[in-house]
């Protein structure tokens, strides 16, 4: 997803209630577009101290809140179909 092309042309991002770890985050972080988007929803995520700290830094628009911890063992969705 970081690399795709889409990623260019969206103003929100919604990866809300899933099981996105630090993997996945440093991927995200590493895409010029993240930055340019106006939300970014992580709600419900594993990933660590470190890693959230740099998504905040992306501004207020990032929601960050329900932290699961690390536990790469547990993970769930938390909204499944």
């Amino acid at each position: 997803m970081a690399a795709s092309p889409l990623m260019a042309r969206i103003e929100t991002l919604d990866l809300s209630l899933g099981t996105l770890g630090d993997e996945g985050a440093e991927a995200l972080l590493t895409s010029p577009a993240v930055k340019k988007l106006k939300r970014l929803d992580l709600r419900h995520h594993y990933m660590s101290d470190a890693v959230i700290k740099r998504f905040a830094t992306l501004g207020p628009n990032v929601d960050l809140s329900e932290a699961q911890g690390e536990d790469d063992e547990d993970r769930y969705v938390s909204v499944g179909e």
